[in-house]
């Protein structure tokens, strides 16, 4: 083929041939028909033979080389292909399926995959797909378990009820226990939705599960589970109005988000699937603080992984827990803070867009705090300025706010606690609203260059387990530094 054709299509190839002066271009991963198409395809500058059998390594080619021309017309033939099928196939459709997944997956491009789902929808073919899709739930990728759950979206049913149909198999034919993707799939689907549209059938995959549960992890996992699915069911409760007969809500004061355990020596791929399935990760700022301290457990570092597609992959599964989980978005300014592991500027998806409502305010400690670590382990209290929603006028004396004291724990770190009595605030700049809740509360700390220290998975330092190598560093280098400030966001 004419170089000079080839590049002028292609910026790739003009570099290696222009100015690496390659006098040959390595293709041999490609079929052969694909690339004397794409080579014909060049000099005619249309993709006339392009067929389903090609069409993968047609698009992969014209990414690797970036030919844009040519993938618009790739994603033209995908689009028609789509459209031409009129009535329900699944082998039609799993065409399409699985060519939107696998550009997902290895291309990070979502290009095809409304054209796909969209399909998929428009011919009412969601169950049936979702039910022969998955019976082979083990041999797929999470991408892929991520796509069903998007294709189902909010019929959430479709999935239990197929799921629940492979437990009621497993228990006549005595199989293994449930298997990793099929907890990705249920962490990762709205249960209350489930619940809500057909509580039999919801009552029935947790009997199921109950019933498969030969061990402490997985009676764990099936209870964390329910719980979450609880929660999901009280947060979609409207406020009851208030009234003097109203039974106050139970309070627990203590801050929800300290010292949860995570095992340091999981390795990648491991941490990976314990993301995705874990019951103790419930929003998104625990799901960025887990990978914030394991990635420097592992390499000591500010968090700089092996590779920049590992931390691509980590978004991935956050942004799509957070699509699935209903969980919500970060404050804008966020994205601007140095998070650990995910730098500055690199949490835009996982914040609100300048000006968008946001289901959590920013509340910014008053006093200061040398270091954390010697903060926690003994008395002390951290004053907050925050008036509550619902309170519009206050005629108290000082600011509307709350006052967190530490408080003696099982660990050797001391736990954070709200205060509610009002002798806590006798002579304070603050008072107190009865409306202010330690469960709507998750505190960061912040070092001198605004950068995050999370405390959310400081389980070992909180046991007294730092008199190993690892927690050393720890205690030396992580969590010591001077003029360090604590904030909270708080779910309103």
């Amino acid at each position: 083929a004419n170089s000079v054709i080839l590049s002028f299509n292609s910026p790739v190839i003009s570099h290696l041939t222009g100015t690496l002066h390659l006098t040959s271009v390595d293709m041999l991963e490609f079929e052969r028909e694909a690339v004397q198409l794409f080579v014909e395809a060049a000099y005619s500058g249309t993709v006339e033979g392009l067929t389903r059998a090609l069409f993968r390594d047609i698009n992969k080619i014209c990414k690797v080389f970036k030919v844009d021309w040519m993938l618009n017309k790739c994603l033209e033939f995908f689009t028609t292909e789509a459209e031409t099928v009129k009535t329900a196939s699944y082998s039609d459709l799993l065409f399409l399926f699985e060519e939107a997944a696998y550009i997902v997956e290895m291309q990070k491009s979502r290009d095809l995959v409304e054209v796909a789902l969209k399909r998929i929808e428009v011919l009412q073919y969601k169950k049936q797909f979702i039910d022969q899709y998955l019976e082979n739930v083990d041999r797929l990728s999470t991408v892929k378990l991520d796509l069903v759950i998007e294709l189902a979206g909010s019929e959430v049913n479709y999935i239990v009820q197929t799921l629940t149909n492979q437990l009621t198999h497993q228990m006549r034919v005595q199989g293994p226990p449930i298997s990793v993707n099929s907890r990705y799939l249920l962490n990762n689907s709205n249960l209350h939705l489930c619940m809500k549209s057909d509580r039999n059938l919801h009552d029935n995959l947790f009997t199921m599960l109950e019933n498969v549960s030969t061990d402490f992890e997985t009676m764990r996992w099936v209870f964390q589970l329910m719980k979450r699915t609880q929660q999901q069911e009280q947060q979609q409760k409207e406020e009851p109005c208030t009234s003097t007969t109203v039974a106050p809500i139970p309070r627990n004061n203590k801050i929800p988000n300290l010292y949860h355990n995570m095992n340091m020596e999981m390795s990648y791929d491991q941490f990976v699937n314990w993301l995705c399935t874990s019951g103790d990760i419930t929003n998104v700022l625990l799901a960025l603080e887990a990978v914030n301290t394991w990635c420097r457990y592992q390499y000591k570092t500010h968090g700089s992984f092996s590779s920049k597609s590992q931390l691509n992959t980590l978004l991935e599964r956050i942004t799509g827990m957070m699509n699935t989980q209903g969980w919500l978005k970060l404050p804008y300014s966020l994205r601007f803070d140095g998070w650990g592991t995910w730098g500055r500027g690199t949490m835009s998806r996982c914040c609100v867009s300048e000006g968008e409502k946001c289901g959590y305010v920013e509340v910014d400690c008053i006093d200061t705090c040398d270091k954390p670590l010697t903060f926690l382990s003994g008395e002390g209290t951290l004053i907050f300025h925050f008036k509550p929603p619902g309170v519009t006028t206050c005629e108290q004396s000082g600011h509307c706010g709350f006052i967190l004291k530490t408080i003696p724990s099982a660990g050797k770190l001391r736990t954070l606690e709200l205060c509610t009595d009002t002798k806590d605030y006798d002579n304070t700049s603050v008072h107190f609203h009865d409306s202010i809740r330690a469960e709507n509360m998750h505190i960061i700390c912040y070092d001198s260059n605004c950068y995050s220290r999370s405390i959310s998975w400081f389980g070992g330092l909180h046991s007294g387990l730092e008199t190993s190598d690892e927690f050393k560093w720890w205690n030396d280098n992580y969590f010591t530094f001077p003029s360090f400030k604590w904030k909270i966001l708080y779910l309103i």
